[in-house]
Parts: C-alpha cells; structure tokens; sequence
C-alpha cells in the first residue's frame, strides 16, 4: 500500500503549496473591469454648483455650468434628474438646495411602458349598456350601444369572471 499513500501525500504537499500563496497574488487576479471611463464629471460638478450656492435658482446655476464648459443640455437634464430622485430639493419659490453633502451618482431609471392600443373592429350584436346612476343630475341617462366582442376583448380576465358569476347567480338562482 505505499503507492497509496505517497500519492495521498503528494496531493497534500500540494493543496497546501496553493494555499500558502500570498493574497496579494488572490487579489490581483480577482480586479474588477472598469466598465466605462469618466469622462468630465458633468453629474458631479452639477450637485456641486447647487450645494455650493445653496438658493440659487435654476438659471443662474445652469448659466455657471455653461461658463465651465458643459452643455446647458445637459446639466438641465442631469438638474431635473436629482430633483426627481431626491438628491437636491427645490422650494416653492424655485430655489435649490442640496440634500445631501457630498455627490451620489444617480440610479438608473426606467422608461414608462407604452400600452398600444389596438383598433377593435366593430362586429356584429351590439348590446346595450345599462345606464350608469348619476349623483345630482335630473337629466336622463342616454343608453348607449356596446358591441360583445368589443367589450369583451377590452375587459380584464378577473372582471370577466365577476360578470360571468354575476350572471351565474341571476339566470341560475345559486349563492355562493
């Protein structure tokens, strides 16, 4: 059984050479990658500019940008973005001022989904809709004329099952 055993302690010896590695040497090889280089601070020196002149309105600010070098473009834009994730604040009477001391990038922010609307044709058994009550008007309720599938293709699934049981319940007599 010597064959065993000196190949047992061979593969020790060297799990513990690995293991003794300087972490310098860890370290190194587990760098993160810089994923993009800044380029003129524009973000930064925006929060800057309002905690700097804190009550300053929007214009004179921008202006001062514009005196460095940025794009008023920009700046406006970078402006309403940290009013509107908290990072600055402004008054009623439009003065800014900074929330925080020192700069935090901005968060991502996402764009509103677009619902698209799709054209229903007009099909065939159009069905009138019982008229909705009105709070304090005397004037007549006017009857309008739904198409089925119309209605059917615009309604919810769950209000679709609350009708269905609705009805369920007024043609068969059953309760839940």
């Amino acid at each position: 059984m010597p064959d065993i055993r000196t190949a047992l302690s061979k593969v020790l010896n060297e799990w513990d050479e690995s293991n003794n590695q300087p972490e310098n040497q860890v370290e190194q090889t587990q760098t993160k990658p810089h994923y993009f280089k800044t380029t003129n601070n524009v973000t930064r020196s925006t929060f800057n500019a309002v905690r700097d002149n804190p009550g300053c309105k929007r214009k004179p600010i921008l202006a001062q940008l514009e005196t460095q070098g940025f794009k008023l473009a920009s700046t406006t834009s970078i402006l309403s973005q940290m009013i509107k994730q908290r990072l600055v604040r402004e008054e009623d009477d439009g003065t800014l001022h900074a929330n925080f001391k020192e700069y935090m990038p901005l968060k991502a922010t996402s764009k509103p989904k677009v619902k698209v609307k799709v054209q229903a044709k007009p099909k065939h058994t159009p069905i009138e809709a019982a008229p909705q009550p009105q709070a304090k008007q005397a004037v007549k309720a006017e009857r309008r004329v739904m198409d089925i599938d119309e209605w059917l293709s615009e309604v919810p699934l769950m209000q679709a099952r609350m009708v269905y049981m609705r009805l369920k319940e007024i043609f068969e007599g059953e309760t839940k």
